[in-house]
């Protein structure tokens, strides 16, 4: 009923940085929802890890940046890929990351990360992830239902809540 689908996180040059697989939940106003139970091995060229919560990621083409909600009850935050490219595709999500990360703690607190990064990037790209990131922070500070995980964009069917998770490494191409 949720097909298992594997969603790449590539840098700038092109190779992938992370790969995971998880349940492709239904849409909701364009946006690809992709479920990952507890469990889930995330597999990058440094090994990768497991997650200890669950998580939902969503993810627009016409967006740039990918949003990730995880933790459990009281205790979700996000994290926030300033991306191009997002591609979403019946077996696959892939996006390139611009390195920028927006994070929100479970008690709303606002953080960033990486933009040291920015500074490999060509001034057009740099410029839009900087938009981007403006952008996300903007909607945080309106308090938009994408950054509310009670939202229905984090809602977890309770038939796919049973699903197990992936637990192999994948290879990284």
């Amino acid at each position: 009923m949720y097909p298992l689908i594997r969603v790449d996180k590539r840098v700038p040059d092109g190779s992938t940085w992370q790969s995971r697989r998880g349940y492709l939940l239904p849409s909701l106003d364009g946006w690809a929802r992709v479920y990952q139970p507890a469990g889930t091995r995330w597999s990058n060229p440094l090994g990768g890890w497991t997650a200890e919560t669950e998580g939902v990621a969503i993810f627009h083409p016409a967006t740039p940046y990918t949003i990730s909600c995880h933790g459990g009850g009281d205790g979700k935050r996000f994290y926030v890929d300033v991306a191009y490219r997002v591609r979403v595709e019946p077996e696959r999500v892939e996006f390139v990351d611009l390195f920028l990360d927006v994070m929100v703690d479970a008690a709303g607190s606002v953080s960033e990360k990486d933009e040291h990064q920015l500074a490999i990037l060509p001034p057009d790209l740099r410029s839009f992830a900087l938009s981007a990131r403006d952008e996300v922070r903007g909607l945080i500070a309106a308090h938009d239902r994408l950054f509310d995980p009670r939202s229905a964009y984090y809602a977890v069917p309770g038939d796919a809540t049973a699903l197990p998770p992936w637990r192999e490494a994948l290879e990284i191409a």
